[in-house]
C-alpha cells in the first residue's frame, strides 16, 4: 500500500443523502460545516473530486482562511492543493469555472476517453490529463503517480461514485462525515457511497474515533478497519 494518507470528507442529510434529487438545487451553506471542510482540506496536497460534483458545483473548493494559508506556507505547501477531477468519460464542459480557477489542475481519466473526446486538445491547454487505463481507472497506477510527484495527503470530497471506487480499491484511511439535521428524501438522490455496493460479509467496517456536536449538526470521524 502507498504511504499516501487518504481522508474522505463528506456531508450528508440525516436520511443519508449528499444532495437533493436535483444536484444543482441551491442549498443554504452552513458556516460550521464550511469551516470544518476548509480545515480538513488545508492539510491536503491534493483534492480528489468526482466529475459529477464538478459539473454540479462548477468549481472546486479553495482555502481562504488566512491562518490556514499561513500554516500551509510554514509546512512548505503551496497556497492551494492540486485539484484532481476523476472522470472516466471526460464529459466536462469547457466553460466550467474550475478550468479557470487559480489552482493547479489534474484530471484522472481513461485512454478511451482521451481518444473519443472532441475536447481533449482544448482541455490539455487548461489541465493536465492523466491516463489511468484503457477503459477503467487504475487506482494502483494513480497512487504510484501521486507518490512519485510528492503527494502525501489526499482529501476526497465525493461524490458517491468516486467514494465507492476508492472504498473498493482499499485506498481510504479515514472519514469525516457531517450529518446535516435535514431530510432530503428521494429514491434517486445520491448517497455517500454509490457503486455496486457490498454484501455484509465483505462490507468495510469503521471505528469511531471522534465526535463533535455543533447545534444540531454532528461531525463524526471514523477510521477504516483494515
Amino acid at each position: 500500500m502507498s504511504a499516501i494518507q487518504t481522508t474522505v470528507v463528506l456531508a450528508m442529510t440525516a436520511d443519508g443523502k449528499i444532495s437533493a434529487v436535483d444536484p444543482k438545487a441551491p442549498r443554504d451553506s452552513d458556516a460550521d460545516d464550511q469551516a470544518h471542510m476548509e480545515y480538513q482540506v488545508s492539510f491536503a496536497d491534493l483534492i480528489l473530486v468526482g466529475a459529477g460534483t464538478i459539473r454540479a458545483e462548477g468549481g472546486t473548493f479553495t482555502i481562504r482562511n488566512p491562518e490556514l494559508l499561513a500554516a500551509r506556507e510554514v509546512r512548505g505547501q503551496p497556497p492551494q492543493p492540486i485539484t484532481c477531477v476523476v472522470s472516466g468519460s471526460l464529459d466536462l464542459s469547457l466553460d466550467l469555472p474550475f478550468l479557470t480557477q487559480d489552482i493547479k489542475r489534474w484530471i484522472f481519466t481513461t485512454r478511451t476517453a482521451l481518444e473519443r473526446s472532441s475536447d481533449t486538445k482544448a482541455l490539455q491547454k487548461l489541465v493536465e490529463l492523466i491516463d489511468l487505463g484503457d477503459t477503467d481507472l487504475n487506482w494502483d497506477r494513480a497512487y504510484s503517480l501521486m507518490a512519485e510527484r510528492g503527494i502525501h495527503k489526499v482529501v476526497a470530497l465525493g461524490g458517491g461514485s468516486l467514494t465507492a471506487s476508492l472504498v473498493k480499491a482499499g485506498r481510504i484511511d479515514d472519514w469525516w462525515l457531517t450529518i446535516w439535521p435535514v431530510i432530503y428524501g428521494g429514491k434517486y438522490a445520491p448517497s455517500p457511497v454509490e457503486g455496486e455496493g457490498f454484501i455484509p460479509s465483505a462490507a468495510p467496517h469503521l471505528q469511531l474515533v471522534e465526535t463533535r456536536q455543533v447545534g444540531s449538526q454532528l461531525f463524526l470521524h471514523y477510521r477504516i478497519l483494515k
